[in-house]
């Protein structure tokens, strides 16, 4: 069975066309070339052996000759057109596969090309937006989350279709978080009354913090406590800027199918509880 399984593979190589080599390093052009002319001298010789058997042989140049010449060797004569047409034939499947091959070389080409130049303006945009908001965003682990496709194989400007889900699993995250900070009490010092984050106060109350992280994106949420206005109030505003700040990157025209992520983020931005 090895030695089935050898032969096998060496007929394999022996009619393969290989584009990646010139054409007179391919086997199966000299396959298609020595087995037919092979065939036609086997032919020819036999042909010859039995004029010279019958006394018809005559190596003279003369017209009879030529005529007799003709006359027996127009079958082998003919068969040479054989090894011609297949080399021809074999040539002309080379050159298609060489041509599809430098297309598709072409087209890998030109998908790495605009896979670089999309991240390279997708960087600078992003770059844009950390001066001149107060946000962080490693721009690598973003730009891989929100463009799963994006390689440079393949090249897609589509949006991750679970953006949305995702973002707002982590929003809820914080609400919720946002939510037990609200509902604990503090004492005013100056009354000594009761109150809780989420009802105007004029006394001191105790900050929140929290990094809002999503999937390289990070917004710091932070309410002062020094501050005397309503801690719901400053909280939604600091969503606002969170908000802000993902339409602004969604809102580059290297994005895909962004519209719905763009419109859920603004009904959460419009929905907020005041």
């Amino acid at each position: 069975m090895e030695t089935v399984n050898k032969i096998l593979s060496w007929l394999g190589e022996c009619f393969k066309v290989e584009e990646d080599k010139a054409l007179h390093e391919n086997k199966l052009f000299w396959v298609v070339v020595l087995v037919p002319l092979f065939f036609i001298t086997w032919i020819s010789w036999r042909l010859s052996e039995e004029l010279i058997t019958k006394g018809l042989y005559n190596p003279h140049v003369s017209a009879e000759s030529l005529a007799s010449f003709v006359n027996y060797y127009a079958f082998p004569i003919a068969l040479l057109t054989v090894p011609l047409t297949l080399a021809v034939m074999i040539n002309r499947f080379h050159s298609s596969k060489q041509k599809a091959k430098t297309n598709r070389l072409i087209e890998q080409n030109n998908t790495a090309n605009n896979f670089y130049t999309h991240y390279k303006y997708f960087r600078e945009h992003c770059e844009s937006i950390i001066e001149k908001q107060s946000i962080e965003i490693d721009i690598d682990i973003f730009y891989n989350f929100i463009f799963p496709e994006a390689n440079v194989s393949r090249f897609s400007t589509h949006l991750n279709p679970k953006f949305i889900e995702l973002l707002e699993k982590e929003l809820e995250k914080l609400n919720q978080r946002y939510q037990k900070y609200s509902e604990l009490p503090y004492e005013d010092p100056y009354k000594g009354k009761m109150y809780r984050a989420s009802t105007p106060f004029k006394g001191e109350l105790k900050a929140f913090s929290h990094k809002f992280e999503f999937y390289g994106l990070v917004k710091g949420i932070y309410i002062n406590k020094d501050k005397k206005e309503c801690h719901l109030t400053q909280y939604n505003e600091e969503l606002k800027k969170t908000y802000d700040s993902i339409v602004r990157i969604l809102s580059n025209q290297g994005v895909s199918s962004k519209e719905e992520a763009i419109d859920f983020i603004k009904k959460l931005s419009i929905n907020m509880k005041s």
